[in-house]
């Protein structure tokens, strides 16, 4: 059985299809499309005209991928840009009417645990307690946890597209730009600081998106091929400094030629950077942890379990399928 979950974030549309199975899912196929659906909008709380066109074409783009690969199931969430605008149930009532699926629009606490499940996906041992951090577009969410499941999470409306709104950087970002994004953090992060303290995490883990990227600059410096990158990979703690200063001293378009850097990630990186930094200077890990999972693995891994599977597929040829809820 194919079951697609759709991402619906305030800077990308990502697409998942898996085939589903008792004991798992495997990955058939995934995509991302850049919509930067909050931009331009975050302080009117309004999903801008071409920005909602552009929503709505990504959505349908993998909508149509869905199809084509015969998935039973379509499931559909939406994060910060669309929950805190005013047009994002105008939005979802046009997707709905275009594919037949609905967006299930889901608040900070929901998006960090689909986040954690994700990110459990990958670790390979989680016998440290951890801080999971996933920057997206409109918010950053922040997960502190340990093998026993979650301790404490939070949302931020701190994502990368939202700042770079409020900021408006310069090209390549100065001291001024650099300032004023760590005082907003001090502002903002005090409950993030008082949990760290609380919790003492040993690892800091970076869930997909821009953490891929710092990924791959990572390996790239490290002249290792990406084919070898994995679901989760340690980037040393050493080497985070340098990648940071490069990243801040760069221009839009020398991110953009970057051979590992997608165009979709170029703009926001710096910013990102600059929001991992920040963290890491709050408190002593000792490693630094990227996992490619995310929303969509966690949000595929909980449908997954939800399912009622028949013991054996009977004479009256019940698929799966016919066990997964709507």
């Amino acid at each position: 059985m194919k079951i697609a979950v759709i991402d619906c974030g305030s800077n990308t549309f990502n697409l998942l299809v898996a085939e589903a199975h008792q004991a798992g899912w495997n990955i058939v196929f995934q995509s991302k499309l850049p919509v930067k659906l909050g931009s331009g909008g975050y302080e009117s709380k309004q999903i801008k005209p071409d920005r909602f066109t552009r929503g709505i074409d990504a959505f349908y783009t993998h909508y149509v991928n869905t199809r084509n690969f015969g998935c039973e199931k379509v499931f559909a969430f939406a994060t910060s840009a669309m929950r805190e605008a005013t047009n994002g149930n105008e939005f979802i009532s046009k997707i709905q009417e275009l594919t037949g699926v609905t967006i299930e629009m889901i608040d900070g606490d929901r998006e960090a645990e689909l986040i954690f499940k994700g990110v459990m996906q990958t670790l390979v041992s989680a016998d440290k307690p951890f801080l999971v951090m996933d920057i997206g577009g409109g918010s950053t969410e922040f997960i502190l946890a340990d093998n026993s499941g979650i301790k404490w999470k939070q949302s931020f409306p701190l994502g990368v597209s939202r700042l770079f709104d409020k900021v408006q950087p310069s090209d390549p970002v100065s001291k001024e730009d650099i300032k004023a994004i760590k005082d907003l953090l001090k502002s903002e992060l005090q409950p993030l600081h008082a949990a760290i303290k609380q919790y003492q995490p040993q690892w800091f883990v970076g869930s997909s998106g821009s953490f891929d990227t710092l990924a791959e600059l990572f390996f790239h410096g490290q002249k290792i091929t990406l084919a070898d990158m994995k679901l989760h990979n340690e980037i040393s703690l050493s080497a985070f400094p340098h990648i940071y200063d490069w990243l801040i001293r760069s221009t839009y378009r020398q991110r953009l030629e970057h051979p590992v850097i997608p165009a979709i990630r170029a703009e926001y990186m710096p910013l990102a950077v600059i929001l991992m930094d920040y963290v890491l200077r709050l408190h002593k890990f000792d490693k630094l942890i990227h996992s490619a999972y995310s929303l969509k693995e966690g949000a595929m891994t909980e449908i997954i379990q939800s399912i009622e599977w028949p013991a054996e597929i009977d004479a009256n040829n019940e698929k799966p399928e016919d066990y997964l809820e709507a």
